[in-house]
């Protein structure tokens, strides 16, 4: 297997840090940046030289896709899951953590050499941790698209170096990633929404995104038209719920579940890649693992505090195929609280740096179409709407349901032609001070051919 240039660089750096004396290295490479093949080729390796390998996965659907890459590759391994005897005649082998830890007092300290943890965010994780103590004196490389914790907190009591890939613009503008639009509507505010373990309660937020359940399958229809898309919901019954939603409209829906069988499982999974299933909804299953590049969308319906579960959910859908534009529709303001999927980020062992609250935000959106850009830009890339300076969206809470929010926001704004009519609309949809004065202003301008 040939691998991508920017790939064969990453390997070459984690093989300088174990050089320099480092035991346990982490890599870092967007969702969709070929994770998956680097570690394979980098076991294959380790085994050609007379060293034994575990590549450590949390769920059957990461098990298979370590042993697909494995088989492409000409690597013959087993495979330690629950259900199956251990055959350890093979140098590699990819086993369920979970299995793993059960099974201890069958293999030596010794055993392995090296352990890959796929999805290393998890590292921190108990019974991560125990095979780690286990075989203590292997070489551990963790690969992760999002090297921090879902509190933020970094991975350094894990890891003693950190190298990292090209980011996921790079990789968007050189057509290793699919590009994407991603919308913001309106209609969603986590203000006093509960929280634990750092995260948003997802028993009050399920409550709250209730009140949107209807706006997901008219930006569907609108943005999506009958492509395929993962909707990622707040819990099991609010992922159930949504893909009924979706049956009701004649959208062929389903959902899936940690319940389920693994057989299941794939079938659904193969059944959206196909397009049989259009919208395939999920509370956390399909966070991580899943490669569908046909997969045309995200439905985000989780809101989260967590900058690794807002990656990790768009990069669901930014598997490239020829012509593809993802779009993301983020109803709950993930984008708009932790950033651009696209924006830089200034990844450390020590985690995440905590964005200053009273910084500009990174990204904004169009009050006309609703689309995410940066907060340099000062044009719409969609629609052409002009920024007016500092323009940008607050979230708000909107009650009932929203129905077609883009068309009914363009009528309200064009009705409101006078400048205390456009005060009371910045009112009651709870705009910055300003935001009237500013749209009134870029309309004179407009008038006598300033813009």
């Amino acid at each position: 297997m040939n691998l991508r240039p920017y790939q064969q660089q990453l390997i070459t750096d984690i093989r300088l840090q174990y050089q320099l004396g480092h035991h346990r290295v982490l890599a870092v490479l967007p969702t969709g940046g070929g994770k998956t093949v680097c570690f394979s080729y980098i076991a294959q390796s380790a085994a050609r030289k007379g060293n034994r390998v575990c590549i450590l996965v949390h769920r059957a659907e990461l098990l298979d896709q370590a042993s697909r890459s494995l088989t492409a590759m000409g690597v013959s391994h087993g495979r330690i899951a629950a259900g199956r005897s251990m055959d350890l005649s093979h140098a590699v082998q990819v086993a369920s953590v979970q299995t793993l830890a059960r099974r201890l007092h069958k293999l030596p300290a010794g055993f392995f050499q090296l352990l890959v943890v796929d999805e290393a965010h998890h590292t921190n994780a108990g019974q991560w941790a125990t095979v780690l103590q286990h075989f203590h004196q292997a070489h551990v490389l963790g690969v992760t698209a999002t090297p921090c914790r879902g509190d933020g907190r970094g991975l350094g009591d894990h890891y003693q170096a950190m190298v990292q890939g090209p980011s996921a613009a790079w990789l968007t503008d050189n057509g290793y990633l699919a590009s994407a639009r991603v919308l913001a509507p309106p209609g969603f505010n986590t203000t006093g929404l509960r929280k634990r373990m750092g995260d948003f309660d997802t028993k009050e937020a399920e409550q709250r995104v209730g009140t949107i359940m209807g706006d997901c399958c008219s930006h569907y229809r609108k943005h999506l038209a009958g492509q395929t898309a993962i909707a990622f919901c707040c819990s099991v019954a609010h992922a159930e719920a949504v893909a009924q939603l979706f049956l009701s409209q004649g959208i062929p829906a389903a959902s899936i579940d940690g319940t389920m069988t693994t057989d299941q499982r794939r079938d659904l999974l193969t059944a959206l890649g196909t397009g049989r299933i259009k919208v395939l909804t999920s509370c956390s299953l399909i966070g991580e693992g899943v490669d569908v590049p046909s997969v045309g969308g995200c439905i985000l319906l989780r809101p989260t505090q967590s900058v690794s579960l807002h990656l990790q959910m768009i990069g669901r859908c930014l598997r490239p195929s020829h012509g593809k534009t993802a779009v993301v529709l983020d109803h709950v303001g993930n984008t708009l609280r932790l950033g651009h999927h696209l924006e830089d980020r200034d990844w450390t062992l020590d985690g995440a740096a905590k964005r200053d609250r009273e910084q500009a935000p990174s990204v904004k959106v169009c009050p006309v179409c609703f689309t995410t850009c940066m907060s340099a830009a000062q044009v719409c890339r969609d629609c052409g709407h002009v920024f007016a300076p500092q323009e940008a969206r607050e979230l708000k809470v909107v009650d009932g349901e929203l129905q077609e929010l883009q068309r009914q926001q363009r009528r309200e704004q064009g009705s409101a032609q006078s400048l205390e009519g456009l005060r009371k609309l910045a009112q009651q949809r709870g705009y910055k001070r300003g935001w009237a004065e500013r749209v009134y202003q870029a309309r004179l301008a407009k008038r006598h051919g300033m813009v």
